[in-house]
């Protein structure tokens, strides 16, 4: 179905492709699985998207090495307001994040992520939005927030900087073999 699918779409002239699906975004091996499936299919001259990329940054790595060019989820706002915070550090086996709300970030005066630019991390420490995760504090999940976005939006300036550097296998091992 999902061949016959693109093969129809491809055939209407639209300006790009929306690839979706139950399991696109919320399932990577199918998402992988169905990329894989239905890319030989696909015009190289149109753009393609998919929608609930983003719970993880291997997700990205994943879709674009799958010719994906633009994606979005709710997963980086969602998992701010509860207390995951992307860290490059927090590897894979932890999902690249930490939960803030952990007693451990209660006196930890480093930034959520070592390096960040955010103003989140340029400003104030994990100990800092601990306390206002504990004090149910607004201003906490908005700091969350702007850190992950954040972090995602420069995750993909080096993706995009490696693909057009011809580096972008090196960027996806250095970021997930570590």
């Amino acid at each position: 179905m999902r061949l016959e699918s693109t093969k129809f779409i491809t055939d209407i002239p639209f300006d790009g492709i929306a690839i979706g699906g139950e399991s696109i975004g919320y399932n990577m091996e199918a998402t992988r699985k169905t990329l894989e499936l239905i890319e030989p299919h696909l015009p190289a001259d149109k753009p393609r998207y998919t929608m609930g990329v983003g719970i993880s940054p291997k997700d990205l790595f994943d879709v674009v090495e799958r010719g994906v060019d633009m994606f979005d989820c709710v997963a980086p706002t969602r998992l701010a307001r509860t207390g995951g915070l992307f860290n490059r550090a927090a590897g894979q086996e932890k999902k690249f994040r930490i939960n803030i709300t952990n007693a451990q970030f209660a006196t930890d005066t480093s930034p959520i992520e070592k390096d960040c630019t955010c103003y989140t991390c340029t400003n104030h420490t994990r100990a800092y939005v601990h306390h206002l995760f504990a004090a149910r504090e607004l201003l906490g999940y908005r700091l969350a927030t702007i850190h992950n976005v954040h972090f995602m939006l420069e995750l993909m300036r080096q993706i995009r900087a490696a693909i057009s550097d011809g580096e972008f296998s090196k960027l996806k091992a250095d970021w997930l073999l570590k």
